[in-house]
């Protein structure tokens, strides 16, 4: 029987294949533990964890809303592979950052500080990329300093969350009204058939959508209300923008994205067989692949 192609391919089959990338015995697994965990130390603000690729990062990556670095290992291995070095940051009261005991207390403009620590402590960094809520700060932190590029995957739209929210509400009242009366994102997540709704594609194994439960953890309720109230300002945006999503997201629609994209100028990129969480369901070196192509496109031949 002939394999099928790499899951995130633009009309692919799908590749069962992040499931490498969690089981400890993998040779990826070997190779990331290569990367190297450095803590930024702020007066009077949390210490952020940075794990890098390198000590020279071109490209830093920014989690979404319940999430960590972690998400992100895969992809930072495929790119070391090309060459290309990058980091990911835990955002405070996230990972191994400080500031869990103040977690509700951060917003999404503290994410943005954090964010602007780490270009602040890394020179070498240039591209921003961000997941989901870590697709917000992406366009707020490009609107604050200049980037030669901000990616977004899966991101919090322009229009921001509020429509998006009612219509997952709406399938999954009872979830969302636990999850409301905790004020708690992480209430969200507790059910496996509800987290591949909201999260996954319905082929991508039931190990990754476990593996994905049993890493995320509680998020800011503030910073995940802002989603819908702190909106980007793409005239702002001096750098370009690429717009990544997944086709068949539940979180945030394909209207949100196309909408997104069409803000910053741009055509909006959808993987098949991907949902939301993209940078898990994508095939590493594919994603790779598309991001290096956007913040290096190939100059015309004289």
């Amino acid at each position: 029987m002939d394999s099928p192609p790499p899951r995130g391919r633009l009309n692919s089959k799908p590749f069962h294949g992040f499931f490498l990338h969690t089981n400890p015995a993998s040779a990826l697994w070997t190779r990331l533990a290569m990367f190297s965990t450095q803590l930024i130390q702020r007066p009077q603000l949390p210490t952020l964890a940075v794990t890098a690729s390198t000590g020279n990062p071109e490209i830093l990556f920014i989690h979404g809303c319940t999430e960590t670095t972690e998400t992100w290992f895969p992809l930072m291995q495929a790119l070391a592979e090309s060459g290309v070095g990058s980091a990911a940051v835990d955002l405070r009261g996230h990972g191994k950052s400080d500031g869990h005991e103040a977690l509700q207390d951060a917003g999404i403009k503290d994410y943005v500080a954090d964010a602007r620590s780490v270009f602040e402590h890394f020179s070498t960094l240039r591209v921003a990329v961000g997941h989901s809520m870590g697709g917000l700060i992406a366009q707020l932190l490009a609107a604050e300093l200049k980037l030669d590029h901000a990616v977004l995957i899966a991101s919090s739209p322009v229009c921001g969350m509020k429509a998006d929210g009612f219509r997952m509400a709406r399938k999954h009242f009872w979830t969302f009204l636990m999850a409301s009366l905790r004020r708690s994102f992480k209430r969200l997540y507790i059910d496996e058939a509800v987290t591949r709704s909201l999260l996954f594609h319905a082929n991508t194994p039931d190990a990754v959508v476990r593996m994905a439960m049993s890493k995320l953890q509680e998020d800011s309720w503030r910073a995940g209300n802002e989603m819908n109230t702190l909106l980007p300002d793409p005239a702002a945006v001096r750098c370009p923008v690429t717009v990544i999503g997944g086709q068949e997201d539940f979180m945030v629609s394909h209207a949100s994205t196309v909408a997104t994209a069409s803000a910053y100028k741009t055509k909006a990129i959808f993987l098949d067989q991907c949902a939301h969480m993209v940078p898990l369901e994508a095939e590493p070196t594919t994603l790779a692949r598309i991001i290096l192509t956007a913040i290096r496109p190939s100059k015309p031949k004289k």
